[in-house]
């Protein structure tokens, strides 16, 4: 009996793998296509479904690769809409990359492209064969190509989780995958589109940012106007956006054919996209609209040879109508925006300008480390060292404001002011006339190095010559370089690096001078956080706003506030409106697709209700100042949700007494902000951290 069952339970496990062998055996050619794909063994895939199965061998071709027998053929049909917001202009195309071979590896001149469904190009498909033995994660992106065939990134899905496809959703019907939406119900995703970062073009922003630029015979200066500014080129190959400031309605978009409006204290930027070595003339309208009838004033001409170096400004006849008579002037400043160089080495992974959950606690953030020392005699450490930064965090505070700035030979270093007093070594000080000010852009670092150094403290003279060493050893040393602050502070210690930039005062009085090539300035202090610092929690800052415009366009892989004055009683005003005003500091925010703005306290102290302006944009919210230096203040801002607190003596007022440690500790941070080596192609790698994955699984992909 027992024998009987022994031979039927045999017999059994016999005719199940018969019905195997049978059920496999129209795909037994695939085998061979493995060996050689010339073979003329018929088989139910094509010889492009059979190599898609056999790019795993095709990455070890010495050696035979078990994963190319385990990978699971996937048929992928991608199926995309773009939304009513999204519109293609002719030489605009869709492409899907991802962290498969296949689709790329968020490589953008490796991404596949989609072909088009409609005569309106809203719907776009692709359908491929993936072989994949495990998930992988795919984007879709917006690109055009230059006349060399380069493609240009103009917009892509930026959300923090990538789409993803289990292996087991073969059996899975694909949907409709709407451009810019993914995952709207988990952490890190809903709707986020990014800008594409330059690579192989540049731009020139012309800015009406002032309170007056025009000067018109017999027109009042407080005239309105419509702007309209048009290429002359042969060749259709400049892009022109303009961004008009208005709460909410901010953003850049194309011209409208009746051009922008403009009145005298208003803020308008146009902003030209140009391929590299392409330098076109410009021709700027101007009318006044009478009814419904559009009134010439008079053109301004802007030629190639006019827009030099990074910066400038601009001052141009205004000639009337088809006549050669000048009959007023512009004053235009004007910004010119190269791309960082080896930038290509940036790929599609992630981005990281919009990434500050507004889920996260009210962050504290030692302003200099534990406070400006050079001025408040009550401070522990010197300001701006690496000493007075670890104290931060022994005082369980989450980040460290800094100040960096670059020598004459383009060294990062440490320090808050744009100069300092010396005098040689050998000469006795008796008060400061016996002292000449001396610029840090003036010095190479080995003379920063060797000056000796003295701050003016209320017509008193104090040197700290003795801490101006080079021992690396020595974390009280002045003037640190940004590389060595980057690899002395643990990365579980968040930085706000300001980038110091002299401004023009609305005297017309500069802060200071500064002669250093501005795109060779922010490129060297981009590059230097990308080899040292990535991989932490960093956010850039300045009260240059152009400086914003430039690091958000440059790359990806670290945000970027504007810091702004706002309205004081404290500091004379800036000349660049953008800066005048929290309001327009925050339109500037989403002018430029920054993260946010860090503004001083004293515009929100009886007025609270102006935080909610920054966040119902979605924008982050720090607040500085000496004032903060007071627990009740501090507490009543918690309790608005800003964004982060910037303030002195954090060993006095700080959270030590209640915090249980800092926030970055979390190791799940440190790998989320790891992901920044790999997304600027520093890092190939985040050791021990798995890919990143939806919390809640969407319904319908």
């Amino acid at each position: 009996m027992y024998r009987s069952r022994g031979v039927l339970n045999v017999l059994k496990s016999i005719s199940i793998l018969l019905l195997l062998l049978l059920q496999l055996l129209p795909f037994l050619p695939l085998c061979g296509a493995f060996v050689n794909e010339s073979s003329s063994l018929s088989s139910v895939f094509g010889p492009e479904k059979l190599q898609a199965f056999k790019i795993f061998d095709d990455e070890q071709p010495s050696q035979i690769s078990g994963r190319s027998f385990i990978c699971v053929p996937l048929f992928r049909v991608f199926s995309l809409e773009l939304g009513a917001n999204t519109r293609l202009s002719a030489d605009e195309y869709v492409a899907v990359s991802g962290d498969h071979p296949a689709l790329g590896f968020w490589q953008l001149d490796k991404a596949l492209p989609l072909k088009e469904q409609d005569k309106s190009r809203t719907k776009w498909y692709l359908r491929v064969w993936i072989c994949a033995s495990q998930r992988f994660y795919y984007r879709y992106v917006i690109y055009s190509k230059n006349a060399k065939g380069k493609r240009i990134l103009r917009s892509w899905e930026g959300q923090r989780v990538a789409r993803m496809l289990q292996t087991y959703e073969i059996y899975r019907s694909p949907g409709l995958d709407i451009f810019g939406e993914a995952y709207p119900n988990s952490v890190g995703g809903g709707f986020h589109l990014e800008r594409g970062w330059l690579q192989y073009e540049y731009v020139i922003e012309l800015k009406f940012v002032w309170q007056n630029h025009f000067d018109i015979a017999e027109i009042a200066s407080n005239a309105k106007y419509r702007l309209i500014l048009t290429p002359l080129n042969v060749i259709d190959d400049t892009r022109i956006e303009v961004s008009r400031f208005a709460y909410k309605q901010s953003a850049f978009r194309s011209q409208n054919q009746r051009g922008v409006r403009y009145t005298p204290g208003s803020i308008v930027i146009f902003r030209i996209y140009q391929p590299l070595d392409t330098y076109n003339a410009l021709r700027l309208s101007l009318y006044q609209a009478s009814r419904d009838v559009q009134l010439s004033v008079g053109e301004v001409y802007i030629f190639p040879e006019q827009i030099k170096g990074s910066r400038g400004i601009l001052q141009l006849p205004i000639f009337a109508s088809l006549q050669n008579v000048a009959i007023g002037e512009v004053t235009l400043p004007y910004l010119v925006i190269q791309p960082m160089p080896k930038v290509e080495a940036g790929n599609l992974r992630a981005s990281f300008h919009h990434y500050w959950p507004d889920n996260w606690p009210t962050l504290d953030v030692g302003y200099r480390g534990l406070g400006a020392s050079f001025f408040q005699s009550s401070t522990s450490f010197t300001e701006n060292t690496i000493e007075s930064f670890l104290a931060v965090q022994k005082a369980k505070g989450d980040m460290v404001q800094l100040d960096v700035q670059l020598t004459k030979d383009y060294i990062p270093i440490v320090w808050h002011g744009f100069g300092f007093y010396t005098s040689d070594r050998d000469r006795s000080i008796r008060d400061r006339f016996d002292l000449r000010f001396v610029l840090i852009r003036e010095l190479t670092y080995a003379e920063l190095k060797a000056s000796r150094v003295f701050i003016l403290k209320r017509w008193t003279l104090q040197e700290y010559t003795h801490l101006n060493v080079k021992d690396v050893n020595q974390n009280n040393r002045i003037f640190p370089k940004l590389s060595e602050v980057y690899e002395a502070l643990p990365k579980t210690l968040g930085l706000l690096v300001e980038i110091k930039w002299p401004q023009i005062m609305a005297s017309g009085v500069q802060e200071s001078t500064q002669s250093l090539n501005k795109n060779n300035y922010v490129d060297r202090i981009l590059q230097t956080s990308i080899y040292h610092g990535c991989g932490r929690p960093l956010i850039f800052a300045s009260f240059d706003a152009d400086i914003c415009t430039m690091i958000r366009l440059k790359q990806h892989v670290f945000p970027v506030i504007l810091m702004s004055i706002g309205r004081s009683n404290i500091w004379d005003p800036y000349m660049d409106l953008r800066a005048q005003s929290f309001q327009q500091a925050i339109n500037f925010a989403q002018s430029a697709e920054i993260l946010g703005t860090a503004v001083h306290v004293e515009n929100f102290q009886s007025k609270h209700q102006l935080v909610s302006l920054a966040l119902d944009l979605q924008q982050v919210l720090f607040l500085w100042g000496n004032d903060l230096q007071n627990v009740h203040l501090l507490e009543q801002f918690r309790a608005l949700d800003v964004t982060g607190l910037i303030y002195d003596q954090m060993d006095r007022v700080g959270p030590s007494n209640w915090k249980r440690s800092a926030f970055f500790r979390a190791p799940q941070l440190l790998e989320v902000f790891g992901a920044q080596c790999v997304t600027s192609g520093n890092s190939t790698t985040i050791p021990g951290v798995k890919p990143a994955k939806p919390t809640i699984w969407p319904k319908l992909r």
